[in-house]
């Protein structure tokens, strides 16, 4: 097996990138944590093949290859064991795009839209900036553990008709397991409710939970739902802006790519379609290394935290590369936290309260970066926490 190396630190300075553009002038020690991409090169055989690309100097309109579908459906079943045909895959640049156009051409004005909460803030603000009213159903966390709520679950379901499924969860790190999403699937089923999932962070489960979708569940989802992947996420390449919509049922999927090519939302990016092309196909391996490489990094954190700094409570993380953190036992509030770390750490990270009320007392923390900056980050938020004063 091909060995990969993850530990090369790559200056993305000048890069225009979301996470960093604007942390170099705070300090020039500055780490963000915060933004969900990952500062970790994607495959090599990928940024060769996009090197080839590149070379040419041409960057024309581009249109999916019939075999397109072949990779993705085969990457889908390969990896999750979901079987899809090829017509009931979709394009569409990203995943958010994919759940606004669907809340406004499947949904009304003010209807509810249900979702767990803590939740990720852009799913919040798809529904309410769509003019929807979010109902939210908080996860119940107890002994340092997400657990859902089913009977809380089924008074949602009794008044929205729509639930957006996050799986595995965003900020929380959990995996549900098969008997949660075939309850998720009983109460849809019951009260007629149908379901988005946002499976972007599918291939990261790190549990004996493996990833499952839940239209594989039953007849019921699989007719009654759209399930959201990409390889964003996986190989680090949001910026490519492609994700691939699963729809099974044929009349939604119809009036869905109408609705598509009404917004001219066609002709993936130039370099989207090579990289999941190759992504899908050669880089197995890869994502094994990565995943181990992740998981060596979790661990380094929690062991950093129980002996240095053990008011800082970790989440079990089931999946994601990202970390569920209490701070309650610092007993101070999200603002100075927010100063010592930003101020004294130099450190950033994505604050509980992004995520709704419920992620009060919390923050979410990225940790997959080379392990050196990993490692001089927790120094520095050590020594902000312990010998700081805000």
């Amino acid at each position: 097996m091909e060995m990969f190396i993850f530990d090369k630190i790559i200056d993305r300075a000048g890069t225009f990138s979301a996470k960093w553009q604007n942390q170099s002038s705070i300090h020039p020690d500055f780490i963000s944590m915060s933004v969900a991409d990952m500062d970790l090169p994607a495959p090599e055989a990928l940024i060769e093949q996009l090197a080839t690309f590149n070379h040419m100097g041409i960057y024309g309109y581009t249109q999916l290859p019939e075999n397109y579908f072949d990779v993705v459906r085969n990457y889908l079943e390969r990896h999750y064991s979901y079987k899809v045909k090829n017509d009931e895959i979709v394009f569409c640049p990203r995943i958010i795009q994919a759940i606004s156009i669907y809340l406004r051409e499947f949904t009304q004005i003010g209807e509810k839209i249900c979702a767990f909460t803590p939740s990720y803030s852009p799913i919040i603000n798809a529904i309410t900036l769509n003019n929807r009213q979010f109902l939210p159903c908080p996860l119940v966390y107890k002994n340092n553990h997400y657990a859902i709520d089913f009977s809380l679950l089924e008074s949602c379901f009794k008044q929205a008709k729509f639930f957006i499924l996050i799986s595995p969860h965003n900020p929380t790190g959990r995996v549900w397991t098969k008997f949660e999403l075939q309850k998720i699937a009983q109460l849809a089923e019951q009260y007629s409710v149908f379901i988005v999932s946002d499976d972007v962070h599918a291939d990261f489960t790190f549990s004996e939970t493996s990833h499952q979708i839940i239209a594989g569940i039953n007849n019921y989802v699989k007719n009654h739902s759209i399930i959201c992947t990409s390889p964003a996420k996986t190989f680090n390449i949001p910026g490519l802006e492609i994700a691939n919509i699963i729809i099974h049922n044929k009349k939604i999927r119809e009036k869905f790519h109408r609705t598509l090519q009404q917004l001219g939302i066609h002709n993936p990016n130039y370099f989207s379609i090579p990289a999941i092309m190759i992504a899908y196909q050669y880089c197995d391996n890869w994502i094994i290394q990565l995943k181990h490489y992740i998981v060596a990094n979790k661990r380094l954190v929690q062991r950093f935290f129980t002996e240095e700094i053990p008011q800082l409570v970790i989440t079990p993380s089931e999946g994601t590369y990202l970390l569920w953190i209490n701070y309650q036992k610092l007993l101070i509030s999200e603002d100075q936290l927010k100063e010592k770390l930003i101020k004294l750490a130099q450190v950033e990270m994505a604050w509980g309260s992004d995520f709704g009320i419920e992620g009060m007392g919390f923050f979410r923390m990225n940790i997959a970066m080379p392990r050196f900056l990993l490692q001089q980050a927790l120094i520095q938020i050590k020594n902000a926490i312990t010998k700081g004063d805000a």
